[in-house]
């Protein structure tokens, strides 16, 4: 119990309003970390674009890394942007409590992704060499891929947390 509490503070540090999956704030509570990851993502989108430019007079080939970067980037905006469960503010939904520490634990992981994707793309800069510009923007695709794998598992996670709650 006392690990889900700490998840719980973790989160509400980086996420604030966030009050740890209660039925009466599940769907609040998915709003706001998803919002919270999707600031991040984008904010390291529009640092990746401004880049890009430069880099591609300097380095076709990073350049072209770099687009992959963005795109990459437009994939994960878009997952956070959707969710395939939807909430009726009429009525609050079951959820299987069970499942909610998973889902903490999901959620603590994207935020550690994710600040650790947008720590790598803002130290990406025209002026490294190729090298280790491409070596910093590759680190930043596998963090991207993470995260994206880890949003999926966390969606389903909460599917299932939401469809097979336990009967009263």
């Amino acid at each position: 119990m006392s690990n889900v509490l700490e998840l719980v503070e973790k989160i509400s540090g980086a996420v604030p309003g966030f009050t740890g999956y209660k039925a009466n704030t599940f769907f609040q509570d998915d709003k706001l970390v998803r919002k919270r990851l999707l600031s991040l993502v984008d904010e390291a989108r529009i640092r990746v674009e401004r880049i890009s430019a430069s880099v591609k007079q300097k380095n076709v080939s990073v350049g072209l890394r770099l687009d992959d970067l963005r795109i990459e980037l437009l994939k994960v905006a878009q997952l956070l942007k959707r969710y395939s469960y939807t909430s009726n503010t009429n009525k609050l939904p079951n959820v299987n409590e069970e499942l909610v520490p998973k889902i903490l634990e999901e959620d603590a992981q994207l935020l550690t992704y994710t600040s650790r994707m947008f720590e790598k793309v803002i130290i990406l800069s025209p002026t490294l060499e190729p090298k280790e510009l491409l070596e910093k923007v590759n680190e930043a695709i596998t963090l991207v891929n993470e995260i994206e794998s880890l949003l999926r598992e966390r969606e389903n996670l909460i599917l299932k947390a939401l469809t097979a709650a336990p009967k009263q």
